[in-house]
């Protein structure tokens, strides 16, 4: 009874500490396909990314996080709607055309906080636009931003690898870019740089402005001037979707010399004679031979670079600022990606290079800067920033799916999480403590030790039977308690 009382306090402290003052503005920064261990705060000497190692040195870095989804769409939709993989059914990009009409959206909740939402970049989200009128694709897409997803203010573009797509048919096809397909190639098309872009398409290093006109440079320009004229009363959530470093990895070529193979990280060798790896964490094998891998890892580590420099353009804003002190700044990857290792290539697939995201939450005024350990879920995300928001309990427990992390930011020790992650592909789960991985395959059941072999090439599910079976019960439990567990609006997604 004690503790209780004890826990109970320290609770009711916390709000009362949080309700003095107004409540803080939140910038999510997401970037897409980023791997945790190219940047310099996760260990990686190689790595030219002071800008967001700086924030980690600021802020509470997450060791041991976990996305839900191993591709774009999965993730993404997961993290807005506090869903997991399985309760939407969406376990790989083109699996569904849109979430259901009214589903429950964390931005959604900021709204009747009093928050201005804004969204800001590339766009994975698949709003149900049904019955929304709109005079064009790119105002149809907005429309179901705000109205589906819970954002006030929308600037999107579908990114640069399928805008290259589809740009190019419509030019073969009509001669012509038609206007209204999307806001970024409507902006090139206007500055008479649409050219440009099609003709280094996926393989040449841009010759566009860093900070103006290449894609990434262009969303971060919008989001500052967004900022420069934010004039509102009410507190301000702003998400900037990058779209570096996704493929293809075309970041002006001032970057990409960086890199040389001397300092790139050793490959993990494929050649694994342990267990046999099944299919499912194979999806992409490498048929290149290893200097081509080389030379997608110096595009690829260039492109963070770059991406790099964007996020110290936002920082750097914010620090200048008078939202200065009162400004929560979230750093993650959407995922990261394979990038020879074990073989592989891309994502979709559960070595932690792909489910290991670099979540990064910074807030000097509040959290001390620290590095937590304790395994945590992407999706944790969308009842932290209600938490920070100062939602009432009622709010918060409205959530599907996740726990808050202030306890663990606020150091308090009261994380609800049970330190397990959970992350899906279409017929794989996985269970990830801090220090061990649990795959449930239905061949090949696999367990990770990651303090003994932290690149994941040993199963030791036979040497180690009841980690695994502990790991095997929590994952089940997960299953079925989320699996029950219907979005707020009414509607059971499984």
């Amino acid at each position: 009874m004690k503790r209780f009382i004890s826990l109970a306090f320290i609770i009711i402290c916390w709000s009362c500490a949080r309700e003095e003052g107004p409540p803080p503005n939140i910038l999510f920064i997401e970037v897409d396909d980023l791997t945790a261990k190219y940047l310099g705060c996760f260990g990686a000497e190689f790595a030219k990314t002071p800008c967001v190692d700086e924030l980690a040195t600021s802020g509470v870095v997450f060791n041991n996080a976990v996305v839900q989804g191993a591709m774009c769409t999965p993730s993404r939709n997961s993290l807005v709607t506090s869903l997991y993989p399985h309760n939407l059914n969406l376990y790989e990009n083109l699996d569904l055309k849109s979430l259901p009409k009214g589903i429950w959206t964390f931005p959604k909740a900021l709204q009747k906080e009093g928050y201005k939402t804004i969204w800001v970049g590339k766009n994975h989200l698949i709003p149900n636009s049904l019955g929304i009128r709109a005079k064009n694709p790119v105002d149809l897409r907005n429309k179901a931003l705000q109205i589906e997803m819970g954002f006030d203010e929308v600037f999107q573009s579908l990114g640069r690898s399928f805008l290259i797509e589809i740009a190019s048919k419509q030019l073969n096809d009509e001669g012509c870019w038609e206007m209204g397909k999307d806001a970024y190639a409507d902006f090139l098309f206007e500055n008479n740089l649409l050219d440009t872009f099609l003709q280094e398409g996926y393989t040449f290093p841009s010759s566009l402005d860093p900070n103006s006109e290449y894609m990434d440079g262009y969303f971060t320009s919008i989001a500052i001037e967004k900022l420069r004229k934010y004039e509102e009363k009410e507190p301000f959530f702003m998400w900037v979707n990058f779209s570096e470093p996704h493929a293809p990895f075309t970041a002006p070529s001032e970057y990409t010399r960086m890199f040389s193979e001397k300092n790139m990280p050793e490959v993990i060798d494929p050649d694994c004679e342990n267990f046999n790896v099944p299919k499912e964490l194979k999806p992409n094998p490498v048929p290149e031979t290893v200097k081509t891998v080389f030379n997608y890892r110096k595009r690829y580590m260039g492109s963070i670079a770059y991406m790099d420099t964007q996020v110290g353009r936002l920082t750097d804003f914010i620090n200048t600022s008078e939202f200065r002190d009162n400004t929560v700044v979230v750093f993650f990857s959407d995922h990261g990606i394979m990038t020879g290792d074990h073989g592989v290539l891309g994502k979709n697939t559960l070595y932690k290079e792909v489910l290991n995201p670099s979540l990064i939450i910074s807030y000097p005024k509040e959290y001390e800067a620290q590095r937590i350990v304790t395994a945590v879920e992407l999706l944790d995300l969308g009842k932290t920033v209600l938490d920070i928001a100062g939602a009432s309990g009622e709010t918060i427990n409205n959530v599907p799916n996740g726990n808050s992390l202030v306890p663990l930011l606020n150091d308090q020790g009261l994380f609800g999480g049970n330190g397990i992650g959970f992350s899906e592909i279409r017929g794989v789960r996985s269970a990830f403590n801090g220090d061990y991985k649990y795959i449930d395959h239905p061949k090949t059941p696999i367990l990770f030790n990651l303090k003994i072999d932290p690149d994941e090439t040993l199963n030791v599910l036979e040497k180690e039977p009841k980690v695994a079976a502990s790991l095997k019960i929590a994952l089940d439990q997960w299953l079925l308690m989320s699996a029950s567990n219907p979005d707020k609006t009414g509607n059971n997604t499984n």
